[in-house]
């Protein structure tokens, strides 16, 4: 692999990085806003969302659960975007089928 090419797949990669613990934040951030701000049952839901993922053992368990759905989400994307990974050896089987003949 290449410099320039490392290089840039390694920016991207801390680019994908920031942005989902941007969004993770931001999402934080809205229900704790959310909670003080919106009225009724939904303000309400929201603050006790704020307060699962606050308490010590739920927030560790949520924020797992949270990351895992990510990893998860984007091992799909990049499945289906990079097609299946079954990849056929037949060639060197063949070349090796020879090379064994021969000695």
């Amino acid at each position: 692999m290449s410099e320039k090419n490392f290089t840039e797949s390694r920016g991207k990669q801390i680019f994908v990085g920031g942005a989902i613990l941007f969004v993770l934040t931001a999402l934080v951030v809205s229900l704790l806003i959310g909670w003080r701000m919106v009225p009724g049952w939904v303000g309400e839901s929201f603050g006790m969302l704020a307060g699962v993922l606050s308490t010590p053992f739920f927030m560790e368990t949520s924020f797992a659960m949270i990351g895992l759905l990510i990893v998860i989400g984007l091992n799909i994307w990049r499945r289906h975007r990079e097609g299946d990974e079954f990849v056929s050896l037949e060639e060197l089987e063949k070349r090796d089928a020879a090379r064994d003949t021969k000695s």
